[in-house]
């Protein structure tokens, strides 16, 4: 029950910190909104210039590991709350709770509210229904490569929960 109770809280915060980052400043999210978005958003705007692919991708790499890390001390947390103390307990409740945020992601977030909110779409670009709607497929390629981040992410809390605990 208390691992049910942490999907949901964690879907919450997630879902807010992702929606609230995208109405503070969409340009930032530029690079995961549909090719043809992006195209026409920057063809409006070229002052936003889309940076080096090098970059981009060292920059993306950088996010994802920090991002990993502040992941496995949050997750760390909530096992032992769950009352995970080995490396097997961990690792399942580390997961379970990865797989329930990154498909709640996909699903709910991607292809539901920032696929179809007007508020959430970038500037000129809010009457293109049909351009935000067609990131589905990748939005869930993304979440099959999530899936594998998770694996990373519950063996580290797995290994530290038998660690620590």
């Amino acid at each position: 029950m208390i691992l049910f109770i942490e999907c949901i809280i964690a879907c919450a915060i997630f879902g807010i910190g992702i929606i609230g980052s995208v109405l503070a400043n969409k340009m930032f999210w530029l690079q995961e909104y549909a090719p043809a978005v992006q195209e026409k958003f920057l063809s409006l705007y070229p002052e936003y210039k889309v940076t080096d692919k090098k970059e981009s991708i060292l920059g993306l790499i950088v996010k994802k590991i920090t991002g990993c890390l502040v992941f496995v001390v949050a997750l760390l947390f909530m096992v032992y709350i769950s009352g995970a103390r080995d490396f097997i307990h961990g690792f399942i409740n580390c997961y379970i709770i990865w797989f329930v945020v990154n498909w709640f992601d996909v699903f709910i977030l991607d292809m539901l509210i920032l696929a179809n909110w007007k508020k959430c779409r970038l500037p000129g670009t809010e009457y293109m229904d049909k351009e935000y709607r067609s990131n589905n497929r990748k939005s869930v390629v993304e979440g099959f490569f999530g899936m594998m981040i998770g694996l990373v992410v519950a063996l580290a809390v797995g290994g530290l929960t038998e660690i620590l605990f």
